[in-house]
């Protein structure tokens, strides 16, 4: 028996899974079973196209292999090499084969435009109805209320809730509620303590299937429980830090701090400013083979390629994480939250250390993060010696493209602000691309901290935030109400949404 020939080892590297597009009709040029038997994949679009196939297979040398493979289909064969794990995931996608994977997806979604009233079909064809449109929406939240007479569901898009009619009562919404238990593995006797867990679904729309995830608390009351489910979307794409809405200036400041070898990068902000999406980015532009990456989050919203991605829990908090990754030789170290006094100095001593750290804190703005470090008990001249820079953003409403006018603020407005009364900004109408609304997805306002060494002798000599942030000014920061009035004056966002979004103390400070 002769063995199969085979090129010299080592002469091919690894590709990743992510760089190719998985095809169904492209994976399915292959029988499943031929593929199963020899660990071969067809990736990319080759139905569609001419010219060499790309193939993924464990071993690109075994030219038998290949050659078999060519002849089957027709066609040259340009053979890559991929882990077993990633060729028998992109052959079940192609094939649609539901594995321990997929299992999970409980909740079977389509959009929704009108809801059913027929009262015989409430539950479960009432859940998968609300929470489908809900999806077709764009919606982060779903929030379900109960109240003495009645049941309110509210979905939050763009930042703003919005109250939709639905079939949802006072006499079904229990059952629902038991559902949605249910299907997070949460107890359903319980209805007088707080319960927090997980849904899975699968959303189908426009010819295509997605992923999400279902985060969802329920907190008891006294006319029963209300639930609020966060949607998690894990086929969205990264935006790049291009697309944030970062000025240039500010852009290339923040790059410069995220590639530092050491060091502490902040992103501030309230919840639902855009903090995990601005930090995602960051780790987008930083993820190569050379940087070993370690995360811990709550949740993880999206999984990258590569990277060492942990779930917070019970057993393992966020301090606990960044302890354990000064064991792991890591580059970069993620941090999602830092939320009290020990993942505050575990944070600092990773990032004097030899390590850069990202990670979020609850601030009002950039400056201010100084303070919030004293506050959880870390020494000035350790924050001094380790802040990178802080980044503080909100998210305010786009103003619809297609029924922007042109307008004056209104005097209050302009005095709140202290803008000039003949100055030109913009308001939009509403019409039927925005549904009325007059506004359209989000934007980014941000506001840049970088340290300096007189920066640093301030924070070390305990200096007051005012005194800081005057310094920062003078040096050149653009505050969060400069940037964002920067974008009303462009017709990106409107004064309205400025007074809505920026602090009191911004505007007054």
């Amino acid at each position: 028996m002769t063995s199969e020939p085979q090129e010299p080892p080592g002469r091919e590297e690894f590709v990743e899974l992510a760089h190719f597009e998985v095809d169904e009709r492209s994976v399915r040029l292959l029988e499943y079973d031929y593929c199963r038997e020899h660990d071969v994949v067809v990736l990319g679009r080759a139905a569609a196209a001419d010219g060499p196939v790309t193939v993924g297979m464990l071993d690109p040398g075994r030219r038998k292999l290949v050659a078999e493979i060519a002849k089957a289909l027709g066609r040259p064969v340009k053979a890559v090499r991929l882990n077993a794990w990633e060729v028998r995931r992109a052959l079940d996608q192609g094939y649609r084969v539901v594995t321990a994977e997929t299992e999970g997806t409980r909740l079977l979604l389509r959009a929704v435009r009108d809801f059913s009233f027929d009262r015989e079909g409430e539950v479960p064809g009432l859940l998968d109805e609300i929470l489908g449109r809900a999806v077709e929406l764009g919606a982060s939240d779903v929030h379900i209320e109960v109240y003495e007479a009645d049941v309110d569901v509210r979905f939050r898009v763009d930042g703003l809730l919005r109250q939709v009619a639905t079939p949802l009562s006072r006499d079904n919404v229990q059952a629902v509620l038991t559902r949605l238990k249910v299907l997070a593995d949460l107890d359903i006797a319980e209805r007088r303590k707080a319960q927090d867990g997980r849904v899975k679904g699968l959303f189908r729309g426009a010819g295509k299937e997605r992923e999400i995830d279902f985060r969802l608390s329920v907190v008891p009351g006294p006319f029963g429980e209300d639930a609020v489910l966060r949607l998690l979307d894990s086929t969205t794409p990264i935006l790049g830090l291009e697309r944030l809405g970062l000025g240039n200036e500010t852009l290339a400041a923040f790059e410069r701090l995220i590639t530092n070898p050491e060091g502490l990068v902040l992103v501030t902000g309230p919840t639902g400013s855009g903090k995990t999406t601005t930090l995602y980015a960051a780790i987008a532009r930083v993820n190569t083979p050379e940087n070993k990456i370690l995360t811990a989050e709550d949740p993880i919203e999206y999984h990258f390629p590569k990277t060492n991605q942990k779930q917070v829990s019970a057993q393992m908090g966020f301090a606990d994480y960044a302890r354990a990754f000064m064991r792991q030789n890591p580059d970069i170290i993620l941090i999602g939250e830092i939320r009290d006094e020990d993942t505050a100095s575990a944070a600092l001593r990773a990032a004097q250390t030899g390590h850069l750290v990202l990670a979020t804190l609850h601030t009002n703005d950039a400056v201010r993060t100084v303070s919030r470090l004293r506050t959880l008990g870390v020494d000035p001249g350790m924050v001094a010696g380790c802040l990178l820079g802080a980044v503080s953003q909100r998210l305010l409403r786009r103003l619809c493209p297609h029924c922007r006018r042109e307008a004056l603020p209104a005097p209050a407005d302009a005095a709140r602000l202290r803008l000039p009364g003949d100055a030109p900004f913009f308001r939009a109408e509403g019409c039927e691309a925005c549904q009325g609304r007059g506004y359209k997805g989000r934007v980014g306002v941000y506001e840049l901290f970088v340290m300096d060494g007189e920066l640093a002798d301030l924070i070390a000599d305990g200096a007051p935030v005012h005194r800081l942030r005057t310094a920062a000014v003078e040096k050149g920061m653009k505050t969060l109400l400069e940037d964002a009035l920067d974008k009303a004056r462009a017709g990106v966002t409107s004064i309205e949404e400025v007074l809505r979004s920026v602090p009191y103390r911004i505007i007054h400070g």
